[in-house]
């Protein structure tokens, strides 16, 4: 008999425990949907699939001090304010530096943003809220426990100064002819590339990925500096996912099905 008391006490104890993990469980997953309540929805559409795709990006080697500032087209041909806007913005996102005051999880992938720790460069995020400048970044980031940045697409969209669009609706932009805030964005030529237009890869699914273009190499015209936001291939995730200036492969590229856009309100 005290065997059989022993073990219901043993039982109910358990029971007891498992019930004060489910509540504690539910209070933070509560406190957690009610912060993401007050994300602004009116520019979300469709995400972009989470994928560790992308293996064609030689790591930039200044990853941690992106300081230097984007150069104009030629000195003949130097670029026209819009485009200067949109790459001082991209850069902008690169070198801002940030130190979070929790352990920021993604929520996607098993990477952290360590407490304490000072960082370069806007979080790569497939959140709702997609960071549209740096500032918007460091009133969003400060004391946060959760991580806000943007993705791809969210990125490029912030640099572009349009409403927050996907690798799918950028592609449908081009292929169906289709507006976004009222201006059309185009497929251009290789050869007609300028800083601050964009290089687009999407299946017309919505899995895909997008850069800024920012120049060719000068000695080498297979590499290509651009601007992005990705997740790196490279286990345990590292460097860890932030805006970037990276170098890619024009070959690479091609062979993927990227093809160069361009916002014609950039012209």
């Amino acid at each position: 008999m005290k065997f059989l008391i022993k073990g219901v006490e043993i039982i109910l104890g358990s029971i007891l425990m498992m019930l004060i993990i489910f509540i504690v469980f539910q209070r933070y997953t509560s406190r957690e949907k009610i912060e993401n309540r007050i994300i602004n929805r009116s520019e979300v559409v469709k995400i972009d699939p989470f994928n560790l795709d992308e293996k064609s990006i030689t790591y930039n080697s200044k990853m941690e001090n992106n300081s230097e500032e984007p150069q104009a087209h030629t000195q003949n041909n130097p670029l026209s304010a819009k485009r200067q806007a949109v790459l001082f913005k991209a850069q902008a996102m690169i070198d801002v530096k940030w130190t979070p005051k929790y352990d920021l999880k993604n929520k996607y992938a098993p990477y952290t943003f360590t407490k304490g720790k000072t960082y370069t460069g806007v979080p790569y995020s497939m959140d709702l809220y997609q960071i549209r400048a740096v500032g918007d970044f460091l009133s969003k980031i400060d004391g946060s426990k959760i991580i806000y940045g943007n993705d791809c697409s969210g990125f490029v969209s912030a640099c572009w100064g349009i409403s927050r669009q996907t690798t799918l609706s950028l592609f449908e932009a081009v292929k169906k002819q289709k507006k976004v805030d009222g201006i059309s964005v185009v497929e251009i030529s290789w050869s007609d590339l300028k800083p601050g237009d964009a290089l687009l890869l999407d299946n017309g699914k919505g899995k895909g990925h997008i850069v800024l273009y920012i120049s060719m190499d000068e000695k080498d015209k297979d590499k290509i500096n651009v601007y992005e936001q990705n997740v790196p291939t490279i286990i345990p995730f590292q460097p860890l996912p932030v805006a970037r200036k990276d170098i890619r492969s024009k070959a690479a590229l091609q062979k993927e099905g990227y093809f160069p856009i361009r916002l014609k309100s950039l012209d």
